[in-house]
């Protein structure tokens, strides 16, 4: 019976939507912000939608795109593209999303006024690229770079003393050396190599370029937006006016918030069996999931193993749900919350199917808790890995010395001041360290080798 309501809500209201005969004909969509994979909660739900506009995730616009291309009165999309700040995963997420509303039958246009390499590599999967006049085109190449604060840590009079398990494990070096290891320059190297091949290549088979036509492109920019037309990157220069009168001769356009209104929905039925999706998003600690309601720089959002735990037990205890998604978007944490989710992880597939499908990163501790996963799904962008550990502490004696700050420290047991920021490690507590790190890495090891069916020394070459 309430499937039988639902079906006649719905064809009332798709009826009522398809009054509206004309005018659908391109739909304006902005495109802006980082573009999360997910869609979160609006913050701050009791102030007017219009005070705390939600950000568009991957996952809105699927779903836009999804009710557009069924709609036989539109043709299709115009993209505008504002400020858009995205990883390489996440760019094929939507590139995915954008074919397949144009094998649709339907029109993928961007109007955009700034494009750098990763947007542009977005942007070419559309049917026709417009910049205006004056156009930022910075189609530049990859740039990495990382700092290392040993010397500006020792103006301070501040020592950062760590251990690392695993010569690729380098989240540490920030802080511990003065230059790039061979290991770290190793690393970065290849991801710029696969990740340029990437662009090339994309670049080359979207606009009908060679290789070598689309690298010598990216070596003589920047372009203005003319020498970009003749180069074959864009297809027209005009303003945003201009391209709108252009495609009225033919059609109305319509911007979303006024077009989702009229598109038809896509009918929606109970089923009595989902699949769940729990996230993991964040650096992983112990105790509750946090996510600030504004955008604090180095704080972010954090996956607390107690809230995914308690949330796997729950789908695990659920009838309805018969398998699980598994969101992994993590740089890693804390080696024993994570280890405390990829037990649950198994434990949890053990009566259910669990498929873990990776955003931009799942790395140290975000590929531990993926491990023990039936499945694992990443875009080819996806930065994972880091199978490895480190601990240590920051030094301090230093700068006390440098303000003139006296600190007398008494202690009882030998080992009590092992973590106290009075002074390094003496050889006897840095071995105590190693072994204790030692013994985290041999369980990660383990762990992924027994998920993933490899043998330890495999995944340690890996790692």
């Amino acid at each position: 019976m309430k499937n039988t309501w639902g079906l006649l809500r719905w064809g009332l209201d798709n009826a009522r939507r398809s009054l509206k005969r004309r005018g659908l004909d391109y739909v304006l969509l902005s495109l802006s912000g980082p573009f999360p994979e997910r869609s979160r909660p609006r913050p701050f739900r009791w102030l007017p939608r219009r005070w705390t506009r939600g950000v568009m995730s991957v996952e809105a616009l699927n779903a836009i795109l999804e009710r557009l291309a069924a709609d036989a009165r539109v043709r299709g999309v115009v993209l505008q593209f504002k400020g858009l700040d995205l990883a390489p995963a996440r760019v094929q997420s939507l590139r995915r999303a954008l074919e397949r509303f144009r094998r649709s039958g339907k029109r993928v246009i961007v109007y955009a006024p700034f494009l750098g390499t990763y947007t542009y590599v977005l942007a070419s999967v559309a049917d026709e690229i417009i910049v205006p006049p004056g156009a930022d085109l910075y189609v530049t190449g990859l740039l990495m770079e990382a700092f290392f604060l040993k010397e500006t840590l020792a103006l301070a009079g501040i020592e950062a003393d760590i251990e690392a398990i695993a010569e690729y494990k380098t989240a540490g070096d920030i802080l511990r050396r003065a230059e790039m290891s061979e290991a770290h320059r190793e690393m970065l190297n290849a991801l710029l190599d696969a990740f340029y091949r990437w662009v090339v290549e994309t670049i080359a088979r979207a606009r009908n370029l060679s290789e070598e036509e689309v690298e010598a492109i990216i070596n003589g920019m920047p372009m203005t937006a003319e020498q970009a037309q003749e180069a074959g990157l864009v297809d027209a220069v005009r303003f945003e006016d201009e391209v709108k009168a252009e495609l009225e001769k033919s059609g109305a356009v319509i911007p979303w918030s006024a077009a989702r209104r009229w598109v038809k929905r896509p009918r929606r039925w109970q089923p009595a069996s989902v699949i769940g999706l729990v996230p993991v998003e964040g650096t992983i600690v112990l105790g509750e999931s946090r996510r600030l309601p504004l955008p604090f720089p180095l704080v972010g959002a954090q996956a607390g193993a107690e809230t995914v735990i308690r949330v796997l037990r729950r789908v695990a205890r659920e009838e309805r749900v018969v398998a699980v998604v598994l969101y992994v978007d993590s740089p890693g944490g804390s080696a024993l919350a994570s280890a405390m989710i990829a037990r649950e992880v198994v434990r949890l597939g053990r009566r259910k199917p669990v498929v873990v499908y990776m955003g931009d990163i799942a790395a140290s501790g975000g590929y531990y808790v993926a491990a023990g996963a039936q499945a694992i799904v990443a875009q080819p962008g996806t930065l994972t890995g880091s199978i490895g550990v480190l601990g240590g502490k920051l030094v301090s004696a230093g700068l006390l010395r440098k303000l003139r700050a006296r600190r007398e420290v008494l202690t009882r047991g030998e080992a009590a001041g092992i973590f106290h920021d009075a002074a390094p490690f003496s050889p006897q507590e840095r071995q105590k360290l190693r072994a204790q790190l030692e013994d985290v890495y041999a369980r990660f090891v383990a762990h992924v080798a027994e998920g993933r069916g490899m043998d330890r020394e495999a995944v340690d070459t890996v790692g």
